[in-house]
């Protein structure tokens, strides 16, 4: 193979990842936008049982906006990259896992926000990894401190905030960033 082609095999190869990464700017800040309120109103009303409606009202809209997001963007995707590929699986067992995890402390009675961070964490820091973004590999790295804080250093009624806190770093930061190259 000649090496201008292989030069542009690895420029187009580098451009797709890009644009795959691009998608996750709009996710981030969704899912932060909505849930850093939602910690900090749980936080706030800590005595009202019914502060903790607020968590499945911010799950119901932000999944209702990020399906709708990601059909419309699937209609503007001609081709689907190994890291795209790679990336949903990411995803998809981190909502997987989600959904088991906040059943699970339902069920046990504790709050789920330890368990969150740090599969959020796990999630975001892969992401970071393989699309070598730098701002995810920290965020999912501030996201699992979060929860090593939420899970061992701060009482029961505090865990909203330092998840807000683990939100803001691991999520909003670094999709504001990321938002911000896009637009460049």
């Amino acid at each position: 193979m000649e090496t201008t082609k292989s030069v542009k095999i690895i420029e187009q190869m580098l451009k797709e990842s890009r644009q795959s990464l691009s998608k996750y700017s709009f996710h981030f800040i969704l899912w932060a936008l909505l849930l850093i309120p939602s910690a900090l109103i749980e936080w706030y009303f800590v005595e009202n049982p019914l502060r903790l409606l607020v968590w499945p009202i911010a799950g119901v809209i932000g999944g209702i906006i990020a399906a709708y997001y990601g059909y419309q963007q699937s209609k503007k995707v001609a081709v689907t990259t190994i890291s795209d590929r790679v990336s949903g699986f990411i995803w998809g067992g981190f909502g997987i896992c989600l959904l088991f995890s906040i059943c699970y402390s339902i069920y046990l009675k504790v709050p789920p926000h330890t368990l969150i961070l740090l599969l959020a964490g796990g999630a975001t820091f892969t992401t970071g990894g393989l699309f070598k973004f730098r701002p995810f590999i920290v965020g999912g790295l501030f996201l699992m401190a979060s929860a090593i804080l939420c899970g061992f250093a701060v009482t029961t009624e505090h865990q909203s905030l330092i998840f807000a806190l683990g939100l803001t770093g691991g999520y909003l930061v670094p999709g504001l960033m990321l938002r911000k190259i896009e637009n460049a």
